[in-house]
């Protein structure tokens, strides 16, 4: 918004320093001094001294001539020969100088044509001087003379011209200060003025603001205030319409509701059928269920109660740099395995006698090194289902140092490369859900421990106990551990997080054989009760997983691990004593010969289904630990045991 106040008439322009003149002056001064070019003919003043100047400028300069201090000198080159003169008189003295009368200054300032005739003509005059003195021999000291005579009294003229103008601008100078005095007076008492007008100026504008901003706010109120009551009008008329279509469904509803009534009636006849047909059908369910548990069991028993599986391992990534050599191993078929040595060495045996060189063995189910964990594990799940349903089973890995028993076992990382505990876990409660449908209910409880050195600890607790091995009851053979912490599961993530801290708490150490070898028997033991509350009946079933430590010859440099693998190997031979003795039904079996065999009593003698999982290396340096492994398991195969029962109670009923 523009004031209203009257603007100031007076303009101030910028005012003009003593020193900008003087600087401006300076400036021409120095340039009219070394100035090359021809000042222009309107000057009065400076008319013979600019045509001498153009003379000046034409003149040429000889390098090679160089004046001495004094005129008595003369430097001569060389190679200029004396030259025979007749005598002349020569005249010491000033040069004279050339007479040029300087042009009157009315002529200058009356006719500029004149002037400039003039000026050619004497520029041409002063060329051809120029022309012959250019020509002016360096032994001439009078024309030489005459010529710098010339060129001082145009330079005196030059001096006088400039003298002039310094004189003239002094006095504009002066005046000029005067001037500015005043105006600096002037210009003091019109800022005092704008200050003040300014001022007012701001005042007025705040004003302003206050009064638009007050306007505005009432403006919006009042606009608020009119939407607000066309909508509070729309609004009450939809009320008044909706209490009319309310009424009318309200007499809608009720002509409706006496017609669900009807068809209420006829729904709870409806289900009371439907819920005695889902009585029928969950008792039909349930007989089912147990012929199919029956089924399954039969299958599981005609494959064998003693089932052992056997898996080549493949060559690692180091191993293949290393380029160590694999011994010959066929696989004839999914249950047949050819094993024999690379270079053919094993033709001829210790007592000289000639003998195969390649040996066959025959098992359950034979993996190649390319089966993947799911392979092994499609044929493992079977078990894991017989657990659910009330029986014992027990799994253990078994082979010497290296082979791959705790990959197979608990596997790495990932879906793929898990290994048969975690995927165990993950299919029991996968099954869970499904037998949810059939009512029945599930409590997981696990435990983690392993015998390092005939001496069980519990992998799950860290403080030091004494754990002993004893019956349930005098009757049955089923075991238990003294003082073994069990953890209750309840998801899949619990029962991982319990395997990572056993995983950790086991005694691993680096040997030849393997750098992360293990050096104690690991057991995972998961108790599975169902209960059905519907029909009265619960149901336990036991899942022993075992990673056995790996067989391996003692080495000299292998010392300080010396105990560890005395007990090692003698707690798997122990194990193939027992097998040894079922295999010849003996009455006495060598079962507490050590803490290993005696926890797997119930698997290997007693109510429980076994799967031995044997693992073995393909290279050709293990190819005698890999024989003994696989003697050591066909005679495992070899084991036969009586019909296994199902773990089965009656529910006592508690509700009164």
């Amino acid at each position: 918004m523009e004031s209203r106040l009257p603007k100031p008439k007076i303009v101030i322009n910028r005012a003009i320093s003593t020193t900008d003149i003087t600087a401006k002056n300076n400036k021409i001064t120095k340039n009219n001094i070394l100035t090359s070019t021809v000042v222009s003919t309107s000057t009065s003043t400076s008319g013979s001294a600019n045509m001498k100047s153009m003379n000046e400028n034409v003149l040429p300069v000889k390098q090679g001539l160089v004046r001495a201090k004094t005129l008595s000198t003369i430097i001569r080159p060389n190679n200029v020969r004396a030259v025979k003169r007749t005598a002349t008189n020569v005249t010491h003295g000033e040069a004279k100088k050339p007479l040029v009368k300087p042009a009157p200054k009315a002529l200058v300032k009356s006719n500029n044509a004149m002037t400039n005739n003039t000026v050619n003509k004497v520029n041409k005059v002063v060329q051809n001087d120029v022309d012959k003195a250019g020509k002016i021999k360096k032994w001439d000291l009078r024309g030489r003379l005459a010529q710098t005579s010339d060129k001082l009294s145009i330079v005196q003229q030059k001096n006088k011209d400039i003298a002039s103008k310094y004189n003239a601008l002094q006095e504009l100078v002066n005046t000029l200060q005067a001037n500015e005095t005043e105006y600096k007076t002037k210009v003091e008492k019109f800022e005092v003025l704008n200050n003040t007008l300014t001022s007012e100026l701001q005042a007025l504008k705040a004003e302003m603001l206050t009064i638009r901003k007050n306007e505005e706010d009432l403006i919006k109120r009042l606009k608020e205030s009119e939407e607000s009551c066309t909508s509070i009008s729309l609004a009450m008329n939809e009320f008044q319409e909706k209490c009319k279509t309310q009424e009318i469904l309200i007499s809608e509803q009720t002509e409706q509701l006496t017609v669900l009534k009807t068809d209420l009636e006829l729904k709870n006849e409806m289900n009371t059928g439907l819920s005695i047909a889902k009585e029928e059908l969950q008792a039909l369910t349930h007989k089912m269920d147990k012929e199919r548990r029956m089924l399954h069991n039969t299958i599981q028993e005609l494959k064998g109660n003693i089932r052992v599986f056997c898996r080549v391992r493949p060559r690692t990534p180091k191993e293949i740099d290393q380029m160590k050599t694999m011994c010959n191993v066929n696989f004839i078929d999914d249950c047949t395995i050819e094993v024999g040595k690379f270079d053919g060495s094993d033709a001829v045996s210790c007592s000289g006698k000639l003998r195969g060189i390649k040996q066959e063995f025959s098992f359950d189910k034979v993996f190649t090194s390319n089966a993947s964990q799911a392979d092994v594990f499609e044929e493992l799940s079977l078990l894991v289902q017989s657990a659910l349903e009330g029986y014992n089973v027990c799994v253990f890995a078994y082979g010497q140092t290296g082979s791959g028993k705790t990959y197979t076992m608990e596997g790495e990382c990932g879906l793929q490369t898990e290994g048969m505990i975690p995927r165990t876990v993950r299919h029991i409660f996968k099954e869970m859900k499904q037998f949810q449908l059939l009512g029945w209910e599930y409590r997981i409880e696990a435990s983690f421990l392993e015998i390092y050195n005939e001496h069980i600890v519990d992998l799950l607790d860290s403080q030091p106990k004494t754990h002993e091995i004893r019956m349930v009851d005098s009757k049955g053979q089923d075991l238990y551990v003294s003082n073994l912490r069990i953890e209750e599961i309840h998801s899949p993530e619990e029962l991982h997080e319990c395997l990572r801290i056993a995983q950790r708490n086991r005694a691993v150490a680096a040997t030849q054989s393997n750098e992360r070898s293990s050096r104690s028997h690991s057991v995972a033991r998961i108790r599975l009760i169902g209960t059905h509350t519907t029909k009265q009946e619960v149901s336990v079933g036991n899942l022993n997983l075992v990673d056995l430590a790996g067989s391996e010859r003692l080495k000299t440099e292998e010392a300080v691990r010396t105990a560890e693998t005395k007990n090692i190997n003698k707690s798997l031979a122990n194990l193939g004593n027992v097998i040894l003795a079922l295999l010849k039904k003996q009455e006495h079996i060598p079962y507490r010969n050590s803490k290993l065999t005696h926890l797997l009593m119930p698997s290997l003698g007693g109510n429980s289904k076994t799967l031995m999982l044997l693992n073995i290396s393909p290279l050709d340096e293990c190819y005698n630990e890999t024989l003994n492994s696989l003697r050591f398991a066909s005679n495992v195969n070899n084991c036969k045991t009586g019909n296994i029962k199902r773990s089965r109670m009656i529910l006592q009923n508690t509700i009164n």
